[in-house]
């Protein structure tokens, strides 16, 4: 027999500020500023982290450590679980040192564990945009299956130049903001993330109901754009949780302005809810993409603005695109939310759906 799975805790550091709650409070006040990252002669808009540390490590830690003591005390033995697209590539840029990633980013996980003041066994997950999502998929089965009880997931994205130039040269990202859905959507805009969760085998508010991660083999960069293989994740995804798409009263979309992905998930959200759409958010407008820890982020946002029923307005979307037709909410709500389904769509194909249920 397999356990429940609940989301126990969570720590937040982004552009928005520091913890879940002061974000969410900042959606609902409507944020969506962000600064800027210069990559030759180009400028970008960016979401990065308050923090005055130029130090890319010393950073690193100070925004580690913030977000582990928003989790209260933890058992030192907890397991780590530690996703992320980048990893520590920025101190190797900051110090010009060669680097081997696979062994550099187990290293850097042992190092976050250190700062966190964790010595239990530690993972690393490396699946582009979907990481988090893997490493909370990992994580949760290991519990469901009683192996153990508890599990620390993380996602640290920051700055590094050769993601932005990356990016940049693939003429994936806007020049001006993020414009999810919207006719006139031209790319996406990065940001910085530290975010965690607790998962737990012990009833918490929120239960994970489903979660399935897949691949989309159609591009190295997007996906079908039909979005059936969104959408078979997606209904993979309901039956697990035992829910019928009727039950999804919100989905927080993937929609990080990219023409090709958006309307891919816009493609797979009919062949699912047909005219029966539930409310749609996107929160990349207002935190950034934050890559490897965009779920994470995503999910911790999104947990607290559904605590306290205050939906935020999805921020950059104002004009219809006729292939899309459909509107992401821009008008804030006090809707009570019991089920939400959470949506990501990574660079190279990794797909992940999630389903969340608020508990008695």
């Amino acid at each position: 027999m397999t356990r429940p799975v609940f989301i126990a805790d969570s720590g937040l550091l982004c552009a928005r500020g520091a913890g879940s709650e002061a974000v969410a409070n900042a959606l609902w006040a409507g944020e969506s500023n962000c600064s800027q990252y210069t990559i030759g002669e180009r400028r970008f808009p960016y979401f990065a982290l308050p923090l005055t540390e130029s130090d890319w490590l010393t950073r690193a830690e100070f925004a580690v450590t913030a977000v582990a003591q928003q989790l209260g005390g933890l058992d030192e033995k907890i397991p780590l679980f530690v996703a992320s697209s980048s990893f520590q590539i920025g101190q190797f840029e900051q110090r010009g040192a060669p680097f081997a990633l696979p062994a550099a980013s187990a290293s850097f996980s042992k190092t976050i564990a250190k700062w966190m003041g964790l010595s239990g066994a530690c993972s690393s997950f490396s699946s582009a945009c979907i990481s988090g999502f893997s490493a909370i998929d990992a994580a949760r089965c290991l519990i469901a299956s009683g192996l153990i009880d508890e599990v620390i997931v993380i996602g640290v994205e920051l700055a590094n130049r050769s993601t932005l130039a990356g990016f940049a040269a693939m003429e994936l990202l806007s020049t001006t903001s993020c414009k999810p859905f919207d006719a006139r959507r031209d790319g996406l805009v990065l940001g910085e993330a530290i975010a965690a969760i607790r998962l737990s085998a012990m009833p918490a508010r929120w239960r994970i109901a489903g979660l399935r991660t897949g691949i989309d083999g159609y591009s190295m960069t997007g996906p079908d754009p039909t979005g059936t293989v969104i959408a078979q994740l997606a209904v993979d995804t309901l039956k697990e949780a035992n829910f019928q798409a009727g039950d999804i009263e919100l989905v927080k979309l993937q929609a990080a302005g990219s023409p090709g992905t958006d309307l891919a998930e816009a493609n797979a959200l009919r062949q699912v809810f047909g005219q029966a759409m539930p409310r749609l958010l996107s929160l990349k407008s207002m935190l950034g993409h934050s890559l490897g820890a965009s779920g994470i982020a995503e999910l911790a946002t999104l947990l607290a603005c559904l605590r306290h029923d205050q939906i935020p307005a999805t921020a950059g979307f104002a004009s219809v695109d006729p292939e899309i037709a459909l509107f992401p909410d821009v008008d804030r709500s006090n809707a009570h939310i019991e089920r939400a389904m959470l949506n990501l769509i990574g660079f190279g194909g990794g797909l992940a759906t999630m389903i969340i249920e608020r508990q008695p």
